[in-house]
This record gives structure tokens, C-alpha cells and sequence, in this order.
């Protein structure tokens, strides 16, 4: 009879025991460089509505663009016992260590628009970046065919930034060893900030004379404090200007003609699908990939989404269309 009941009691523990092991929540940390930036607010909100509607619970961190703030953040992550960790890098060098102890508590790393170099992530979800600096390239030579170029890079400590430039410098190098361009400087924008590109852009052309005839800016941000620096100097809508992200001021600029187009990337399509992974990711499922990038340290799984050049001519059928940015705040 005794054996009977413990028999019971085992399987009752047992019945209690894997109900709450399924019915666990997957939980997912999702650490963003910096959220004072307009695009990281629409990553978030589209990445946490798509995993709490697959049943997920998300926490997010921002860093502020400070990579030890960040590392604090990823560590309190893990201490929290996330299973899933999302990371949009503000340093994609400075986390290989912090990675390394997510992963030996079994929780899984996904490495979001950025790739984090000499880390053991579990896959990486991006837009082709070097296909964003190529667009990039393209729309200013069909504007610029020749002259004065002013290389503005993004943060140094992306990687994304080296993909663009590498993207930038494949379309452009040929006509640089022809002669039709001629590079009149280079600089990088520490964190992509407006107001360091403004004061790049002002020394450039102080040094250049104000005989430049086009920017390679790798973002809006960076795009939008050069043509502060082009408005003050009477320049603004006749050099040539590049920009990424489709932020509303840039669509705006572009209307305006002060910036000669933006790279736009659907960010719904990228936010929602780095969603579905992670959650396939937690639950130990089979993902589909299109692409593999080595880190450094591995060749990491990744999928990768096709940016779109967007220009005055294609506002309305690209970002109107999809929603991205109203018509009356575009145009108003």
C-alpha cells in the first residue's frame, strides 16, 4: 500500500514537474546600443510585439552608446536567467568575454544588425551591409559622376560601419583609379552622431576651400549634421549626399532636396524575423538561414534582408507604402 502512494506522489511530482517546465516562459534580453536614436525605438517595439505574440517575454536594456554599460546590462541578463539574449552592439569588439558567460549558462546569443566579432553567437540577422554602401555609392555617382568625394564613415567601433565602406569603395574605387574622382578626405563619426559629422564636415570644408561636390555619409544622422555644415556655407542641395535609415528628417531633407537619398531598410522585416529566431533559438528549433559570416572566431548562421535605395522618385512606393512614415509627416 505505502509503495502505492509513494508510486502516486511521484507521478503527481512528476505531472507538476513537466507542466511547468513547458509552461515556463521563454525569456528573452534584448540589449540595445542606444535608444535615444529614432531607428532603435522602432526596432524595440517591433521585436517585443512579435515575440510576446509568439508567447515570449522580453526585457530590454539600453546602453546609451557606453560598452561598459552595456556589458553591466548583458550581465544582469544573465543573472536573470534569460534563455535568449539579442544584442544590438554599440561596440561589436568589447563583448566576446560577456558572450562567453551567457553561453555557459546555456543561454543562446543573437547578434542583431550588427555582427559581434571573436564571440560565440549562435546566429546573426542583418540586411546585406555592403549592399547598403554600394547603394550608397551608386546614387551619388549617377548625381556626381566626377570630382571632389568626402568619405564620412560611420562609428569606428561598428562593424557595420567597415561592411558600408567596404560596400562604398567597391563601386567607387574604379573611377578613383581612373581619375574621375578624387578623395578630399576621410573621417569616421564616433557613435554616428549629428554633431560630431557637423563639425567633421565643417573642418573638411574649411580645409577643401568649400570645393567639395559629394558626401558619402554612411547614416541620416551623420548626413543631417553634414548639411548643417553645407547649409552654413550656402551648399546645401548642391553637393551630393548620401544617407541610411530612412529617419523622418532625412525623408524630409530629401524632399526638400538637401539630401540626395537614404538607404531604407524594412525594419519590420528584420525586427520580425530576429523575433521568430529567438524564439526558435529558446525552444532548440531547426532555422532556416540564406547566409554565414565569420566572426573572427566561427562562421556564424545568419539571415540576411535586402536593403532598398530610396530617392525623391520612390518615397511613396517604399516607405509611404509600407507604412514606415506617414504621408502627412513626410510632406507636411
Amino acid at each position: 500500500m505505502k509503495i502505492k502512494h509513494v508510486l502516486l506522489s511521484l507521478a503527481a511530482a512528476m505531472t507538476v514537474f513537466s507542466t511547468s517546465a513547458t509552461a515556463k516562459d521563454l525569456t528573452i534580453g534584448m540589449s540595445i546600443d542606444d535608444l535615444r536614436l529614432e531607428r532603435w525605438q522602432k526596432d524595440r517595439d517591433i521585436f517585443v510585439n512579435k515575440a510576446e505574440s509568439l508567447g515570449a517575454k522580453v526585457f530590454v536594456q539600453s546602453a546609451n552608446g557606453n560598452d561598459q554599460t552595456q556589458i553591466s546590462q548583458i550581465e544582469n541578463m544573465i543573472n536573470r536567467g534569460v534563455d535568449v539574449l539579442v544584442i544590438i552592439p554599440f561596440n561589436g569588439e568589447a563583448l566576446s568575454n560577456v558572450i562567453a558567460e551567457a553561453k555557459r549558462e546555456g543561454i543562446k546569443v543573437l547578434a542583431y544588425d550588427r555582427l559581434i566579432n571573436n564571440a560565440d553567437l549562435d546566429f546573426y540577422v542583418s540586411f546585406d551591409n555592403e549592399k547598403v554602401g554600394e547603394l550608397q555609392a551608386q546614387s551619388l555617382i549617377k548625381e556626381k559622376p566626377e570630382g571632389n568625394y568626402f568619405l564620412m564613415g560611420g562609428s569606428p567601433v561598428d562593424n557595420n560601419a567597415k561592411l558600408f565602406r567596404k560596400g562604398q569603395m567597391k563601386v567607387l574605387q574604379p573611377l578613383i583609379d581612373g581619375g574621375k574622382i578624387k578623395v578630399v578626405g576621410d573621417q569616421w563619426v564616433d557613435s554616428w552622431l549629428a554633431e560630431k559629422a557637423l563639425q567633421i564636415m565643417e573642418n573638411a570644408l574649411t580645409a577643401n576651400k568649400n570645393n567639395i561636390d559629394a558626401v558619402v555619409a554612411s547614416n541620416d544622422a551623420t548626413a543631417g549634421g553634414a548639411i548643417q555644415a553645407l547649409s552654413a556655407q550656402g551648399l546645401s542641395g548642391k553637393v551630393a549626399i548620401s544617407g541610411q535609415d530612412a529617419d523622418l528628417a532625412a525623408i524630409k531633407r530629401i524632399v526638400a532636396g538637401t539630401q540626395t537619398m537614404t538607404v531604407y531598410k524594412p525594419i519590420t522585416n528584420l525586427a520580425d524575423k530576429a523575433a521568430e529566431i529567438s524564439v526558435q533559438l529558446g525552444k532548440g528549433e531547426k532555422i532556416d538561414t540564406n547566409a554565414e559570416l565569420n566572426n573572427g572566431l566561427k562562421n556564424i548562421p545568419a539571415y540576411l534582408l535586402d536593403p532598398i535605395a530610396v530617392n525623391k522618385d520612390n518615397i511613396d512606393e517604399t516607405i509611404i507604402k509600407d507604412g514606415f512614415h506617414s504621408k502627412e509627416a513626410v510632406y507636411q
